[in-house]
């Protein structure tokens, strides 16, 4: 009898401490912070969403606001001026930005490749063809870097195209109303949605990447305030580390992804959202992200990069890859 009354106190003691509320400790409040994308949203930017929806940002600690801009420069002027944590922006951009004495780095590779180019309604099949032709391009689109570094390289003056300065909203109806020859287009994002509206109107849509010009270097990279990155590599890391495992699921899920990218954005199409998934898939599954690994950038390509866009713009400043570029993630 009094075994089995132990045993009962026992069970019974048991039953109240295994009900009892586990011990509260104090978690660590979200950090605020806005994250600029280059452009107005659209299917290259969905990764973001899915890490917001998904958590994987609020994981690392992050409440993200994610906010669209009007091209590179502008992310790098916002992030440079401490008005974003992070953003996106285009590498030729990041390289001319450090050389006039932005103090801004990148930390990681979103896109290996450029999907930049020109969007058109005849074919520019060549640089040559563009002298004296209309481009319209926002102040801060990284075109405005870009094609000049081609058409240096190519001994064609720069000065012989046209910029028209728009607003990103605008380029497709000055393309299609022949207010524009051409207007500066990445294939992930403006081409298809030109594509939708020229077809009724029984327009072709030809669009010419700068890889087929010769510009051979990384695409987008994450950025963030130099300061940032040395007083915080931790933040940054959990940062990226959140990006990676977001863009690893969108590219394993694309119709989830673009249905995820029209819950935030109802205004957008999902059909045209996940033709520009698609194509920034391919900017992201390459030979070279298969031998480095997704996110990770080497010395040589960026040195490279900087070479390139040094060359082309005249800047009298040494850039090395350290100059440009804080690495937060691991390779294979």
């Amino acid at each position: 009898m009094r075994v089995s009354m132990l045993v009962s106190a026992v069970v019974a003691l048991c039953a109240v401490v295994c009900a009892s509320p586990a011990p509260v400790h104090a978690q660590a409040p979200l950090k605020k912070i806005t994250f600029l994308t280059n452009y107005t949203f659209h299917g290259r930017h969905s990764p973001f969403f899915v890490g917001l929806d998904k958590g994987y940002y609020k994981a690392a600690g992050f409440d993200i606001d994610i906010q669209p801009a009007t091209g590179s420069g502008f992310v790098i002027t916002a992030v440079d001026s401490g008005k974003a944590d992070y953003g996106m922006a285009e590498a030729a951009s990041v390289v001319q930005a450090a050389a006039k004495g932005a103090k801004v780095k990148s930390f990681m590779v979103f896109t290996d490749i450029s999907t930049s180019g020109l969007a058109s309604l005849k074919p520019y099949k060549t640089l040559e063809s563009l002298k004296g032709q209309r481009i319209a391009a926002s102040q801060t689109d990284s075109a405005r870097v870009i094609l000049p570094i081609l058409l240096s390289k190519a001994n064609i003056d720069p000065s012989s195209i046209k910029w028209l300065a728009a607003d990103p909203g605008v380029y497709s109806s000055l393309l299609l109303s022949g207010q524009t020859d051409l207007f500066t287009a990445s294939l992930d994002g403006d081409v298809p949605a030109l594509e939708k509206i020229a077809k009724p109107q029984h327009k072709t849509v030809y669009f010419t990447p700068f890889a087929d010009w010769g510009y051979d270097v990384f695409g987008y990279f994450l950025i963030a305030k130099d300061t940032t990155l040395a007083s915080d590599p931790a933040a940054a890391k959990r940062f990226a580390e959140a990006t990676r495992k977001a863009v690893d699921y969108s590219v394993a899920h694309p119709e989830e992804t673009a249905r995820i990218m029209l819950k935030h954005n109802p205004a957008l199409n999902y059909d045209t959202t996940l033709a520009q998934w698609r194509q920034t898939i391919k900017s992201i599954e390459t030979p070279y992200v298969k031998k480095h690994g997704y996110g990770v950038a080497t010395d040589d390509r960026l040195q490279r990069t900087v070479d390139l866009v040094k060359t082309a713009m005249k800047l009298e400043t040494s850039l090395g890859p350290k100059d440009i570029y804080t690495p937060v993630l691991q390779g294979h």
